[in-house]
């Protein structure tokens, strides 16, 4: 049967010669995550949960004295759908591996089940970035979660797009901040978001560690002047990502927006075991159901350097 461990395919398990195992890293996978330094954890109560835009009626107008006040209205915008996905995946072993195996380190199901299970949530969570400006995994508005044309509940767009994508760099930095605070809300009426992180992958730990941290300006010829950066953006998040991958030069600030990035659990990991008394099988399973996404775009500010 396919996927099966057999004893002769861990033969070497078996030579009391054997010293020491080496194998992939099973212990303290949950405590060294990447999404849950940018990512809100929250429990699903239902298979699907839907979150729904409204965006107000915009400024009021200048009336004469005496006259009719005029209406504004409430517009429906999208509608955000979160849909508890599973996955699963077990390990088959033949009661003769499991009795001729004098290393039980060798097959240790459940931590290896545990430790596929938890990369997956960190990849599967990472892709939203991965995607972000792929036009095949559009967002609930339509686009891709890194567009200059997310359209606007009550008629026109906005971007949440770097206007000019430049490497890290306190200049890059000056102008992000400054497309942050004119960036429009649901009614198209300027409401400005502050940054609390940096997204980048993991090829950009230097520069972001001297951008963010140091006390004086960083940049050659400039070592005399305040980091702008340090002085009225501090408190600035670094999280850098193992798993974006299809990159070096893009990078992202995560914002305060309301709604932004998000897991949510139907169900945390649960394993199984069980035994095929037919074949004498050991059976070793492990599954769970989540959604990521966000159901607001201006939660980042993508540069696509």
């Amino acid at each position: 049967m396919a996927g099966e461990v057999f004893s002769g395919a861990i033969a070497l398990s078996l030579k009391e010669t054997l010293e020491e195992i080496i194998t992939d890293q099973l212990d303290g996978v949950e405590s060294d995550l990447d999404y849950t330094q940018w990512m809100l954890n929250r429990p699903m109560n239902d298979a699907y949960e839907d979150d729904q835009e409204y965006a107000g009626g915009g400024l009021i107008a200048e009336v004469p004295e005496g006259t009719e006040l005029p209406p504004l209205t409430i517009t429906e915008g999208y509608t955000k759908r979160y849909q508890a996905r599973k996955f699963a995946a077990k390990y088959i072993i033949t009661e003769e591996a499991m009795d001729d195996t004098k290393f039980p380190k060798v097959i240790q199901a459940i931590k290896r089940l545990k430790r596929s299970g938890w990369k997956t949530v960190d990849i599967d969570a990472t892709n939203l970035l991965v995607r972000a400006t792929n036009a095949s995994f559009p967002g609930p508005d339509g686009v891709a979660l890194a567009s200059t044309s997310h359209p606007l509940a009550a008629g026109g767009t906005f971007s949440n797009m770097a206007a000019t994508p430049m490497a890290p760099s306190t200049a890059s930095w000056n102008a992000i901040i400054a497309q942050l605070d004119q960036l429009v809300d649901h009614d198209g009426i300027i409401q400005g978001y502050k940054a609390k992180a940096v997204l980048h992958p993991v090829q950009q730990r230097g520069i972001w560690t001297v951008l963010l941290g140091s006390k004086m300006d960083p940049e050659a010829g400039n070592f005399s002047a305040i980091n702008v950066i340090k002085e009225y953006d501090n408190n600035i998040k670094r999280v850098q990502l193992r798993y974006w991958t299809n990159t070096t030069t893009n990078w992202a600030v995560q914002t305060d927006a309301d709604n932004g990035f998000q897991m949510r659990w139907k169900k945390k990991f649960k394993s199984n075991t069980w035994i095929d008394h037919n074949a004498e099988l050991m059976n070793y399973s492990i599954s769970g159901r989540w959604d990521n996404g966000t159901s607001e775009p201006r939660c980042v500010l993508f540069v696509n350097a």
